[in-house]
């Protein structure tokens, strides 16, 4: 395996590459003790994803600020691809760009849905029923058209990087004993941004295993569209 150039290019890529090459392959194995529950799909794609798309965000949309003090950050890409940070800060640097206008949006793939949190919650023992039903309403893939760009991708980034991420059955609950149709993404929200303080708002994203792979494809074909990398593993 080679030493990538640029990673938030490159390892995207490579992980995108090794997706297409074993998912096959991942659809016929199954947890020990749990062959009747399916295979390991989602699993494989939670795990390769957030690569994907963590590392273009903490090495090139993270920085834009330095950069534009003239200052670089200490795992900084930006300097690598001018161009590709440039392409980035214009969709994901402002609310301006709507989620349904971005380059990787796929019609029809996502929900979106919020509610009050309440102290007494901890989606690790149980989702909540408010926020599914939410997540399975009728204008939920409205609402995630309507998010932004950078808002949608701040919830994806974070339950991703903080373990926000729900395995979630055909009818979008989390019932231990079934089997996976759906992944869910939570995070949350913070009374004016400050995380001393306790959530005001739960907000979710849910798709399928498929829609997920077909975000994943666009997404990388968007953060290499410079044409720096490849999306081949070396």
């Amino acid at each position: 395996m080679g030493v990538p150039y640029h990673t938030s290019q490159d390892v995207p890529g490579r992980c995108l590459w090794l997706i297409d090459r074993l998912f096959s392959k991942v659809q016929t194995i199954t947890a020990p003790h749990e062959t009747d529950l399916g295979p390991l799909d989602a699993t494989f794609l939670f795990a390769m994803s957030t690569l994907i798309f963590t590392l273009p965000i903490e090495r090139l949309e993270r920085h834009r600020r330095k950069e534009e003090a003239g200052q670089q950050g200490y795992m900084d890409d930006r300097p690598l691809d001018p161009a590709s940070a440039k392409e980035i800060d214009a969709v994901l640097g402002s609310d301006d760009t709507r989620f349904s206008a971005s380059p990787f949006h796929i019609p029809g793939a996502w929900r979106f849905a919020s509610i009050d949190y309440n102290p007494d919650q901890n989606l690790a023992v149980e989702f909540p029923e408010e926020l599914a039903m939410r997540l399975s309403a009728d204008d939920a893939v409205r609402d995630a058209d309507d998010l932004s760009a950078r808002a949608w991708m701040n919830c994806l980034r974070n339950a991703l990087a903080h373990g926000g991420i729900i395995y979630l059955d055909a009818a979008g609950r989390q019932a231990h004993g079934k089997s996976t149709s759906m992944m869910g993404f939570v995070s949350a929200q913070y009374p004016n941004g400050n995380m001393r303080k306790p959530p005001e708002r739960l907000i979710s994203l849910r798709t399928t295993p498929h829609e997920y792979r077909a975000t994943l494809q666009k997404w990388v074909c968007w953060v290499q569209s410079t044409g720096l990398s490849l999306p081949v593993a070396a």
